[in-house]
């Protein structure tokens, strides 16, 4: 179970060396992890790579990290993260730690647990190294900080389109900011009914969207308990296109993919929707998804479906219910058929049924 990062994450930040193979560590190693976590501009274009102003960005300011780096741990072996977690001095206060060591290898490549026995105090820790990329640093202090598994283990993956399929130091999708309570649900539409058309605001725009907009779209499938969901994508800051702190989004356009699970989610589109292309399922499922415009931030597009099956019957059961009701004298029998009446509309209200 993940447990969203809303407000201030305390982690610990230990630069950590293994003596038997760094034998010439960086004069400023912990001025280089001090960089990364709070301010690391390129000299060039001055884009921000840091590890807080990326949590900043995705969060659209819903979540913080309070860090401190502390000074340099040695190991004797390969175990740097419990060298770097039994250095911290007592009565340190911090619950997660992050070792960085200065480069990869075995044992030195981004890593994360939680909720293990705690070691000084400790109980969620993760490694990354200094010739990782943000995307990294990001996935694995997300993961230790939420308890937010990987996303890469499907196929098709979401891959660039969230950082947590990739590394890629791009924004996470719609799906994963909603599990970080990032996004509010109300800013997520549901497509009901057979036709319906939505306006989306990009995901990497600042949050919530303004009249009129949506953030993304829910589809419930009409085969499974699976559901879809659409969102835009545009490079619109420097994590979503290529630069200093991003390998950015693969292409713009609006994204589909499917839901089946928390760490279960397929892309359906690999390259984003432009303006006149359409996604079709096909088969049982009947889903067609058509972009249409071109809108500041965003995109236009309509949803498709077939009629739900389940709506012949209930437009017969409303009818019957009707007549019933009319010719009815008993008025508990009555009551009770206008309960049952109400139920029907609901749920043909639900399912976007005509009539």
């Amino acid at each position: 179970m993940h447990a969203p990062w809303l407000g201030t994450r305390r982690i610990a930040f230990i630069p950590a060396i293994n003596s038997s193979i760094d034998v010439n560590p960086p004069a400023d190693f912990v001025q280089q992890v001090e960089r990364r976590v709070f301010y690391d501009a390129d000299p060039a274009t001055r884009v921000d790579r840091s590890l807080r102003s990326y949590v900043h960005a995705i969060s659209y300011g819903k979540a913080a990290l309070d860090a401190r780096v502390y000074p340099m741990a040695v190991a004797p072996d390969a175990d740097t993260m419990g060298a770097g977690i039994r250095s911290l001095p007592s009565n340190h206060g911090y619950t997660m730690a992050c070792i960085v060591v200065p480069s990869g290898g075995p044992h030195r490549t981004g890593w994360a647990y939680w909720h293990s026995s705690p070691v000084n105090g400790i109980q969620h820790a993760a490694r990354v190294n200094l010739q990782e990329g943000l995307g990294v640093w990001a996935m694995e202090v997300v993961h230790m900080a939420t308890e937010f598994g990987d996303l890469y283990n499907t196929d098709p993956n979401l891959g660039a389109f969230d950082n947590m399929a990739a590394s890629s130091g791009t924004h996470p999708s719609a799906h994963t900011k909603l599990a970080m309570q990032w996004l509010d649900g109300v800013t997520v539409a549901t497509h009901r009914g057979r036709q319906s058309r939505f306006n989306l605001w990009a995901i990497a725009l600042l949050q919530p969207p303004p009249p009129g907009r949506v953030a993304a779209v829910r589809i419930p499938s009409r085969v499974s308990s699976n559901h879809f969901l659409i969102e835009a994508r545009l490079r619109v800051d420097p994590y979503e296109r290529p630069s200093f702190a991003s390998s950015g989004i693969p292409s713009e356009g609006v994204i589909v993919y499917e839901v089946a699970a928390r760490h279960e989610v397929y892309l359906r589109t690999p390259t984003a929707l432009s303006v006149g292309q359409t996604y079709a399922t096909g088969g049982e499922e009947d889903l067609e998804v058509r972009v249409s415009a071109a809108l500041p931030g965003g995109f236009s597009f309509v949803i498709r479906t077939p009629e739900h099956p389940e709506c012949p019957r209930l437009r017969e059961q409303i009818q019957l219910l009707r007549e019933s009701i009319e010719s009815e004298e008993d008025p508990y029998i009555r009551r009770g058929m206008i309960s049952a009446l109400r139920r029907a509309q609901e749920r043909a209200r639900d399912l976007g049924c005509d009539g």
